[in-house]
Order: structure tokens, then C-alpha cells, then sequence
């Protein structure tokens, strides 16, 4: 019998992990989650099998577990992401909708954050300055009608990022860039798009397209600063 200890909490994989679906004993493996997937987990077992003398595995919310020696519990976990904005004003959270992006190849919902771009606080101004969230190189910078309207997509060290909707491109394709520089405007482009806004996304370099989200993952605790919410 395992000794559970119920804790909700949100851990994120430091390592491509494998979870075993069901009890942690000899159950079925699922296919590889790659590092920097976020889990939520409701507590952890101190008596499941040993791997490199630790027997501590986390419970998901599904009932499947991990192996904690491949995870950090979110609060331990290094803020990264400087703000790709002035301030940062949530309007749609990451996984929201999962009834309208399941029609855009991510069935469980919203994969990025939408950020409110009033400049001054004038919802007429949305053209607000937009910042790369880390340094990296440009790998796109282009229209797409449909979907992404003006967008650019950066590949950092470990992951990379995406910012949508845009209506002007500062930056071109191959181009180094710096956290905090600007790359671009806010706008409203791309036929998809309901509302000026920015949709901003990020998934690990050896992402999971099979995730549901596309391979992104959830950027609210990775940033520095503050998000409100809307």
C-alpha cells in the first residue's frame, strides 16, 4: 500500500520524462513529456519504486504519476521570461476554450496567453511596443492570413517563443535578438483574431506536438513580472 500525502501543486519537468500511467509500480509508460511541461499534481507518494535511491513520486490530477527526481515543484523553479510588453494584462489564460482551438490543431485548448495591448490605457491606442522575452534568433518573420496574422517566432537556449497578431515586424529572419528588445507592434492581424491583442506562446526546443497545445506549454509562471488577469 502507498503512504499518499494529498498537496495541490504545479511542478515543471527539468528532464524529458516518461509518466506511468497509473500506480508507479510496473504500469504503462506514456509517450515522452519534454522538459519544461507543466503538471498539475494533487500530492505525492513516499513508497513507490526506488529509481537512484528516491521513492518519491507526484500523483497527477488524471491519476497517472511522475517520477519526482525529474521535476521542481513551480515555486522552486527560475523565473525566465522578461515581459514581452510594457505591462502585462491577461484577457484569455493558457488551456481556455478547449470547444474552439480544438478546430485550430489544439483540442485542449487555448496554447499560449493573450495580453491586452492598450497604449496609456486607451483601448483605441493598441499598438503597443513588443518586446522578445529572451535572447535568441529570429527563425520566422512573416504573414500568415489565417491564423498568426504578422507574427515572429524566436528560438532561445531552451525554448522557443512566439508572438502573434502583430502590425508592424521590426525584425527580419536571422536576426539576434536581446530580451527586452523591441521587435515589433501590437495589433490585430490574421482572420482569427476576435480583438487587438497579443497572443504570446512558448514550448521547450524538443517540444511534444502531440500535447494538445501544439507543444506549448503555459508561460504564466515563467515571467518575472506580474500578470493580471481580466
Amino acid at each position: 500500500m502507498f503512504n499518499f500525502t494529498s498537496k495541490i501543486q504545479k511542478v515543471i519537468a527539468i528532464n524529458d520524462l516518461n509518466v506511468r500511467i497509473g500506480e508507479p509500480s510496473t504500469t504503462a509508460s506514456s509517450s515522452p513529456f519534454p522538459k519544461g511541461t507543466i503538471f498539475d499534481v494533487i500530492g505525492f507518494i513516499s513508497n513507490g519504486d526506488t529509481v537512484r535511491e528516491n521513492s518519491v513520486w507526484y500523483k497527477c490530477d488524471n491519476g497517472s504519476y511522475l517520477w519526482s527526481g525529474n521535476v521542481k515543484v513551480i515555486d522552486d523553479v527560475q523565473k525566465i521570461l522578461t515581459s514581452p510588453l510594457p505591462y502585462l494584462v491577461c484577457t484569455q489564460k493558457f488551456g481556455e476554450r478547449p470547444e474552439v482551438y480544438k478546430n485550430y490543431g489544439s483540442p485542449k485548448g487555448h496554447n499560449g496567453l493573450d495580453f491586452r495591448t492598450w497604449v496609456n490605457n486607451d483601448p483605441h491606442n493598441f499598438k503597443q511596443d513588443v518586446f522578445s522575452v529572451l535572447d535568441g534568433k529570429v527563425t520566422e518573420a512573416d504573414f500568415d492570413q489565417v491564423f498568426k496574422g504578422n507574427f515572429i517566432r524566436i528560438k532561445h537556449e531552451k525554448y522557443e517563443s512566439i508572438y502573434l497578431h502583430l502590425s508592424r515586424l521590426d525584425v527580419k529572419s536571422g536576426d539576434l535578438v536581446k530580451a527586452g528588445q523591441q521587435i515589433g507592434k501590437a495589433g490585430n492581424t490574421g482572420s482569427v483574431s476576435e480583438a487587438p491583442h497579443l497572443h504570446f506562446g512558448v514550448r521547450p526546443i524538443n517540444f511534444d506536438k502531440n500535447n494538445g497545445y501544439m507543444g506549448y506549454i503555459d508561460p504564466s509562471l515563467l515571467f518575472v513580472d506580474e500578470i493580471k488577469y481580466v
